[in-house]
């Protein structure tokens, strides 16, 4: 728990942004005030009445702009991101709502001419924590939606920086983890399904290979889905497509005839479609 209340906590404090969220609680609060009335100032004049539950939202936006806009504005080394923490952001909203309750029981009792009960302290004291909560979501939903276009922006440029699939050097291991061997996506000319395994069949010293794996087709595709250039192209084979030389249609379908590999590979019905956008990339 202790470790939790000590993580760093930023304080958002977008001027714009904390001025419309202090003004439009303080505004809340008014309101609620005036329509659901749990505090009912004794003053005939209904004019007079608007003033006394105006200056509760008053003294809300006053406290408010000072707590979370002034006092850190001047001791802006307190309130840096490098030093403020969950623990002080809850010791700062509890004071907070301790100075926002006595000036609203002390303005109440002495202006309002309200008679302060626990009923009536205790909605004082609600308001306020709802006031305080309120303002602490709004500005936790602004800052992590400012992270996450920072975040957007860092990675549209890492994709600027992802090598081309040809550099791109894949591992693949066993179901079971215990061997493993890597290539280059464009030495990999294809890979079939054999039972249990996984046949790589691949170029080395411009010589073709083949190597068995225990692995699935299915675990492999997934491994593969983020390289458009690996086509799924039935059941039992995954292709690359920079080694497809040509497309024919026969009496079966459509074939692939991969360089390097003396075999056309059978294009089943299920993935003709993708193949065929997969192949329009180019």
């Amino acid at each position: 728990m202790q470790k939790i209340v000590n993580r760093k906590h930023p304080y958002y404090n977008d001027l714009r942004l904390n001025l419309r969220a202090i003004f439009g609680i303080s505004l809340g609060v008014f309101l609620f005030l005036l329509f659901f009335q749990p505090l009912d100032p004794q003053n005939p004049d209904f004019n007079n009445k608007l003033l006394i539950l105006a200056a509760f939202g008053g003294i809300t936006f006053v406290l408010l702009g000072l707590m979370r806009i002034i006092i850190p504005s001047i001791f802006s080394g307190t309130f840096s991101q490098e030093k403020w923490t969950i623990n002080k952001e809850i010791i700062w909203a509890f004071i907070f709502v301790v100075f926002n309750s006595v000036a609203f029981v002390f303005f109440a009792r002495y202006v309002g001419k309200i008679s302060i009960t626990f009923h009536i302290a205790t909605i004082i004291v609600i308001i306020t924590l709802i006031a305080i909560v309120i303002l602490a979501v709004v500005n936790e939903y602004h800052f992590l939606k400012k992270q996450v276009q920072v975040l957007e922006t860092e990675t549209i440029e890492y994709k600027d920086e992802i090598p081309a699939e040809e550099n791109v050097r894949i591992e693949f291991e066993s179901e079971n983890k215990t061997e493993y061997f890597n290539l280059l996506l464009n030495q990999i000319i294809l890979i079939k399904a054999a039972n249990n395994y996984i046949e790589v069949i691949y170029l080395k010293e411009e010589k073709v290979r083949k190597k068995l794996i225990r692995n699935t087709l299915k675990n492999t595709e997934i491994l593969f889905s983020k390289y458009p250039s690996m086509i799924r192209c039935h059941r039992s084979c995954i292709v690359n497509k920079i080694h497809i030389q040509k497309i024919t249609k026969g009496n079966e379908g459509l074939m692939l005839t991969l360089s390097n590999y003396p075999q056309n590979i059978h294009v089943s019905r299920q993935y003709i479609l993708s193949v065929k956008e997969a192949l329009k990339t180019d």
